[in-house]
């Protein structure tokens, strides 16, 4: 696949693929400080072998291995993401520290107890814990910890709330063509405690229209140019193309209900999850 595609080929892509190719990081509502208090609940430093799953254009994994000098694998299904994250270490100068490559979380491929951290970032909310959580245990080794970032919903929520945010799952299931749940807090910790983990922990940030999502924009994107570029090329899509621009509507209007309106994203927050595999469990 040649670099610059068509307008034909980039309405084809999915959209991970798409926004790969235009070189959009994804975000998670509390920024680099949840990277951090993620990476101090799996014990994340300098000897520790980690697994993103959902890796994305590279961002998360790139700053634990420079800031914790740890060593990061990252998977993802979006062939243009691997490129764009593959691109980014290396620019970074941290090819040695962070590798990606394409990959699916519920068939990881790597042998058994081979890192000692996996982590998601606004991923395992697209996965199926009861099919992609016994996964990422079998690649921790005993006493491995797998640490999730993961949106969640409050555990009441008012019925017209409720239809609202319902949805935009909806709408986001549809965009991505994958199961996004926007699960509570309680069934969260259940995702863990069904997969045999250990120790489980549960932090819960709730009302996503106060955390600071956007205060690392400019920084995820790898500068103003850059991001100045993005949106560029995304204005020239949604201007050239009817399917883009209804896209880029549903998903504008997906955002607003969950992170941006106050009647609704009151409801809506993270949780940082965490648990050790059990030496017992297999």
């Amino acid at each position: 696949m040649s670099n610059t595609l068509s307008i034909e080929e980039v309405e084809n892509l999915g959209y991970y693929d798409f926004m790969g190719y235009v070189g959009v990081p994804f975000f998670n509502i509390g920024g680099f400080a949840s990277i951090d208090r993620l990476a101090e609940l799996c014990h994340i430093t300098g000897g520790t072998r980690v697994l993103e799953v959902g890796c994305g254009t590279g961002a998360n994994a790139c700053y634990l291995a420079e800031k914790y000098g740890c060593t990061v694998v990252g998977v993802d299904l979006a062939e243009h993401m691997v490129q764009q994250a593959t691109r980014r270490a290396a620019e970074l100068g941290l090819a040695d520290r962070a590798t990606f490559r394409v990959g699916d979380a519920y068939h990881l491929d790597f042998p058994d107890a081979t890192f000692d951290a996996v982590i998601t970032v606004f991923v395992s909310q697209f996965l199926d814990p009861a099919k992609a959580f016994p996964e990422f245990s079998r690649v921790l080794r005993d006493g491995g910890r797998l640490g999730v970032n993961e949106m969640c919903r409050a555990e009441d929520v008012p019925p017209e709330a409720t239809e609202r945010v319902d949805a935009s799952e909806r709408t986001l299931c549809e965009l991505t063509e994958l199961p996004f749940t926007l699960r509570s807090p309680t069934t969260w910790s259940q995702a863990f405690n069904s997969a045999g983990f250990a120790d489980v922990t549960l932090e819960e940030h709730p009302n996503s229209s106060q955390r600071p999502y956007s205060g690392n924009i400019i920084e995820e994107f790898g500068g103003w140019s850059k991001l100045a570029g993005t949106l560029w090329r995304i204005l020239v899509y949604a201007v050239k193309s009817g399917k883009m621009r209804k896209r880029f509507a549903a998903l504008s209007s997906a955002k607003r209900t969950l992170i941006q309106d106050g009647e609704t994203s009151k409801y809506i927050g993270y949780v940082l999850g965490v648990g050790r595999k059990n030496a017992n469990k297999r």
